[in-house]
């Protein structure tokens, strides 16, 4: 087995909840669900976030495998207090200025500001009022190469263009580490290559990233799941050099 095959089958394990042990006193998933709806109530009531039209219930022929009964299947635009993407239209770009980020600047997994584009403070400004990543939220490529999912780890300001999704959610209810791991699964990238439209420069749309079906544990099953994922990142890396080698 290759190292690569190896990790997903690890985070196969994870999203099933066979990778760490079930524990009765963690809160249940339908509990943190409810708090993540009242929150994103209280957002909209205080005018922060826009009501987004309602997700379609999940169905029985929608799941693919059986998950612990503490678990529950959503769609990811429920666990999301904002869904967005960046500009539609090119923007003017400037020698120095904000940086200006696409697709092919996180490809490889990273936020990569080595060879960025740039545009002015002003133009920033007006588009920041409606995609405005923040240190903690979670960026998904959804055009040409689709459904690599990148942590915003900087304070530095940028915008985004429109090959890229802006995931916000509450860090109290959702570990941000687990939700990466949990998009590179093979259930969340089948469900990428299966929903991308076009042909040559393809796009997995915004409803169809908030659409897709994933496995929601208890968050403090989420946590011990990226401690389990962490614990092997080493061994997996050894095991590709010895493969490579």
């Amino acid at each position: 087995m290759k190292a690569e095959v190896l990790r997903k089958s690890i985070l196969q394990m994870a999203i099933q909840g066979k990778l760490v042990p079930q524990n009765s006193l963690d809160e249940p998933a339908s509990v943190l669900l409810q708090k993540l709806r009242t929150e994103k109530e209280k957002l909209i009531k205080e005018g922060k976030i826009k009501k987004e039209k309602s997700l379609p219930p999940i169905t029985n022929c929608e799941i693919p495998f059986d998950i612990p009964d503490t678990w529950m299947w959503v769609r990811l635009g429920e666990l999301a207090t904002k869904f967005t993407d960046g500009t539609h239209s090119t923007p003017k770009y400037v020698l120095s200025g904000v940086p200006f980020l696409s697709v092919k600047d996180m490809s490889r997994g990273v936020l990569d500001f080595s060879n960025t584009k740039f545009i002015s403070e002003e133009e920033h400004k007006t588009l920041y009022k409606r995609c405005n990543p923040e240190k903690g939220d979670l960026l998904i490529t959804k055009v040409g190469t689709t459904g690599v999912p990148v942590i915003v780890d900087t304070d530095k300001q940028f915008s985004l263009f429109v090959s890229v999704a802006l995931m916000k959610f509450s860090p109290q209810y959702l570990d941000v580490f687990f939700l990466k791991e949990l998009i590179s699964s093979s259930l969340v990238q089948q469900q990428a290559q299966e929903n991308t439209r076009g042909v040559g420069n393809k796009n997995w749309v915004l409803d169809d990233i908030r659409n897709t079906i994933v496995p929601l544990p208890p968050f403090e099953e989420q946590k011990r799941i990226v401690e389990a994922i962490e614990k092997f990142e080493p061994l997996l890396a050894e095991y590709g050099k010895l493969e490579q080698q």
